[in-house]
Order: C-alpha cells, then sequence, then structure tokens
C-alpha cells in the first residue's frame, strides 16, 4: 500500500509518480526533476514522453479501465495530474478534458483501491484581473474571464468534491505564467522566439506580434516542476498553492530581452488576429504560502528563460531545415 501523504518527506527517494500528461511542456520537465531526486515515474497519455526514462501507458484520459488498471499496476504515492489544454475554439472541449477528465481520473483512482496523493495543475487564470499591481494570494475570490480559466476553476471544484466525499488527498497547484524551453508556440514569449529563430535562418526582417501591454507573473518551467515535487512532499490535502515569481512584466519587456539576442534588426508587425479578447492588463502572485511550507522559491531568472527558449528554437528550426 502506498504510505500515507504524511510519509512522504521522509521517503523522497523510492518515491512512485504517475504523470498524467506526461509528454506535455510540464510533464516532461516534471518527469526530469523526480527523476532526477530519485523518484520511479509512469507516464499515461495519448502520445509517448519524449523524457526517455519515463515509461508511459498511451490511452485516453476517459478510457477509465485502462487508467484505472494503469493506476493499480504503477501503485503510485503521488500522481501528478497535468492533462489538459490551453486553447482550443470549442469551449467545450476545455470543459470536457479539464471538468470531465479529472472526474474520470479520481473514479478511476477509487475503482484502483488506493489513495494517493493527487496535485491537480490549475492556473492563475482563475483570478482573472486579480488585484491589479497589488500579489495575489491563495485567499483571493476568484474572478475568471476566459472558458479556459473557468474551466480550471470547475476542475479544481471536481477535484475538491472528491476530497470531500470520498476522502482522496488532492491538492491544487496554481501556477502562473510558464516559460522556458519547449513551451508551446501559441503562446506570446514562445511565439516570438520562433520567428526570430526562422529570420534568422532565412534572412527574415519582420515578426508578427499582438498586444505587448499586459503585465504578467512569469516563472520557468523547471522552477513549476520544482514546486510540484515539494508540493508533493510537504503539501497538506485540501489546500491551494500558488506558483509565481512575484513580480509583473510586460510583454513588451520579453520580446525587447528576446530582441536583444539576436543581432538581426527585426520590424516588429501588429497582427490584430494575435491580440487576445477579454485578456487580463496586469497579474502577479504571491508564493508566500508554498514558500513558508517548503522554502521553494524560483531559482531562473526570466532572462535565463528567454535565452534558453529562443535556444531551444534555434535547434528545432535548424535541425528542421537539414
Amino acid at each position: 500500500m502506498p504510505p500515507r501523504e504524511t510519509d512522504l518527506p521522509h521517503m523522497r527517494k523510492g518515491l512512485k509518480g504517475l504523470i498524467v500528461g506526461a509528454s506535455g511542456f510540464v510533464g516532461n520537465n516534471l518527469a526530469r526533476q523526480l527523476i532526477s531526486t530519485g523518484w520511479t515515474i509512469h507516464g499515461f497519455d495519448r502520445v509517448s514522453s519524449s523524457t526517455t526514462e519515463v515509461e508511459t501507458t498511451q490511452g485516453d484520459l476517459f478510457n477509465r479501465t485502462l487508467l484505472a488498471r494503469t493506476v493499480a499496476d504503477t501503485q503510485p504515492h503521488v500522481i501528478f495530474h497535468l492533462a489538459g489544454i490551453l486553447k482550443s475554439d470549442q469551449p467545450e472541449l476545455l470543459y470536457r478534458i479539464h471538468v470531465l477528465g479529472t472526474e474520470a481520473l479520481c473514479d478511476a483512482v477509487l475503482e484502483a483501491g488506493i489513495r494517493p496523493l493527487i496535485i491537480v495543475a490549475s492556473s492563475s487564470a482563475v483570478y482573472g484581473p486579480g488585484l491589479g499591481s497589488k500579489p495575489i494570494t491563495e485567499g483571493f475570490k476568484p474572478r475568471p474571464v476566459t472558458h479556459y480559466a473557468i474551466s480550471k476553476l470547475a476542475q479544481e471544484m471536481i477535484a475538491f468534491r472528491y476530497f470531500q466525499l470520498y476522502d482522496l488527498p488532492i491538492i491544487s497547484v496554481r501556477a502562473f505564467n510558464l516559460i522556458g524551453p519547449g513551451q508551446p508556440a501559441s503562446l506570446a514569449c514562445s511565439a516570438f522566439a520562433q520567428q526570430i529563430a526562422l529570420a534568422e535562418l532565412r534572412g527574415g526582417d519582420s515578426i508578427m506580434i499582438g498586444d505587448l501591454s499586459a503585465c504578467r507573473d512569469f516563472v520557468d518551467v523547471r522552477d513549476v516542476a520544482r514546486a510540484y515535487e515539494m508540493t508533493a512532499l510537504h503539501g497538506h490535502p485540501g489546500q491551494i498553492y500558488n506558483v509565481c515569481s512575484g513580480r509583473a512584466v510586460s510583454i513588451r519587456e520579453c520580446l525587447d530581452e528576446l530582441m536583444r539576442l539576436t543581432s538581426r534588426p527585426l520590424r516588429v508587425i501588429v497582427d490584430p488576429q494575435r491580440v487576445q479578447k477579454m485578456d487580463v492588463s496586469i497579474q502577479v502572485g504571491s508564493a508566500e504560502r508554498l514558500r513558508r511550507l517548503s522554502s521553494w522559491r524560483p531559482e531562473i531568472s526570466l532572462q535565463s528563460s528567454l535565452a534558453d527558449l529562443l535556444g531551444a528554437w534555434r535547434q528545432i528550426v535548424q535541425s528542421q531545415a537539414e
């Protein structure tokens, strides 16, 4: 039988984790982090994880029989529920994956007959406009403004229903704006880096941008991976933990830093299609609750995150050209 969640900090090496959504941006980084500190990791995803050390069961989140069998076979001490999508032109898909998918996972755990700690990957998007430039704590009342944000808040509510009714140990982690190598090109900074790398390779002279005025609390995905581990080791079931840097930086500053890293002069052209509707102008968080609990704090600077992001895209576009 898996140990009680309160035993986890005392047996860091030898812990077994199941990452649902192991092939994604966060999943791959989390797998590397956990393996580096002695965990045994198994993945569950529709596609194989690019982290070669991770054996991954390929299957759909709604194949409850396969999911329950995977949970029963791997006997994880902790399940990291990272399965999700960031954007879709079909809002119902967001709710299906985040809400019904979380319900399917919790049902599969109950069917497997074990009680692993479940870490649910939520998002700071649930806070909506927040408090402007004042850091948001976990006690702030959510005010989601997009379908993605609403679906993530509903995901939390479904998860905590299982905590209350079935005594499943569940923790929700609200990560702020992730950044770092491997970030999907659908997000602003990665889209900039991809375009810069392509311009360098092909001799381009411009990149397309959207609104640069929004300010975000950026935190490197590798720091977020450490935060998930610290939450698993020290967090209290039924609680919510923010993961963030504690400072807001504008998208324009990020673009300026990326442009500084290339010697090629590039014009920026505003593309109306890239300007998001219902966007939040500024959001910054407080990770004091997690810091007091585990001493976690971000270690990778935004400048390093952006440099690594651009470096990763340079490698990708170069390999695609060969």
